[in-house]
């Protein structure tokens, strides 16, 4: 693969999503969870909403449509991947957890600091999963 060619350049955004997405997603679990146990916590939970929207939800889209673009280069190839399948059940967790988390933080930026609660553990089920997806994907490439 040409590091000139779309199917590379659709990679290279996927993959650079998603460590943005993914990292931004914990960043506003951390700052949820800690409102939970602020004096501050609509403040907090604010801020952490401003990176949802600002950084995690852009990413997402980003990621999304580049391996959504990537899959329909040559959907047929991948059909008969059993990684794959895998893979995207794996994102797909993902993908709730991160609306979960959105949500979570959209109730502590309106003032209910109990919805702060329980992140920690969204946010290390989000990291097993993402990180299981990032193993199939580097695992179908070793020889």
């Amino acid at each position: 693969m040409s590091w000139l060619s779309l199917p590379f350049a659709l990679l290279a955004a996927h993959v650079t999503a998603n460590v943005v997405w993914i990292g931004a997603i914990l960043a506003v679990a951390a700052f949820g969870a800690g409102a939970a146990s602020s004096a501050a916590p609509a403040e907090i939970g604010g801020l952490a909403r401003r990176v949802y929207t600002r950084l995690t939800l852009p990413a997402f889209a980003v990621s999304f449509l580049a391996g959504l673009g990537r899959i329909l280069l040559d959907p047929r190839s991948y059909a008969h991947m059993p990684w794959m399948h895998a893979k995207l059940t794996l994102a797909l967790v993902v993908i709730a957890l991160h609306h979960v988390i959105g949500a979570r933080v959209r109730r502590i930026a309106k003032g209910q600091a109990d919805a702060g609660r329980g992140l920690g553990l969204l946010a290390l089920a989000t990291l097993v999963c993402a990180a299981g997806a990032v193993m199939l994907g580097v695992a179908k490439s070793l020889p």
